[in-house]
């Protein structure tokens, strides 16, 4: 999924971030309105997905993810760590971003994910 994922998302042009844990995902698309409509109408559609909820759908002055990456946690994270596209995102510990008052709210809802996941 990551290699195919990260591959395919790079020639529609759309870049952002996709976490896992225990069968739950968390993701953010960006790229152009119609692209990303269009992938998150495939990824509705899609059997394997279930409950699926927008949390936000605004444009933005730039992107938050521009190396079009994926995070795991509790995966063999070492034969993960050379595809195209793996994030430690998951791995790495909570920070303090979460209390920063100018971060996007995509950000904030991805670090909320992280928080709650541990």
């Amino acid at each position: 999924m990551l290699e195919g994922g990260v591959a395919r998302n790079k020639r529609a042009g759309i870049t952002g971030l996709l976490l896992y844990k225990d069968g739950c995902f968390m993701q953010a698309l960006e790229g152009e309105k119609a692209v990303v409509t269009a992938l998150f109408l495939k990824i509705s559609h899609d059997p394997r997905h279930h409950h699926i909820v927008t949390l936000i759908q605004e444009p933005i002055e730039e992107r938050n993810f521009p190396d079009s990456a994926m995070a795991f946690r509790d995966l063999h994270a070492a034969d993960l760590k050379g595809l195209p596209g793996y994030s430690e995102f998951l791995n790495t510990p909570l920070n303090g971003e979460l209390m920063a008052k100018d971060i996007p709210k995509c950000n904030r809802l991805l670090l909320l994910f992280k928080k709650n996941i541990r």
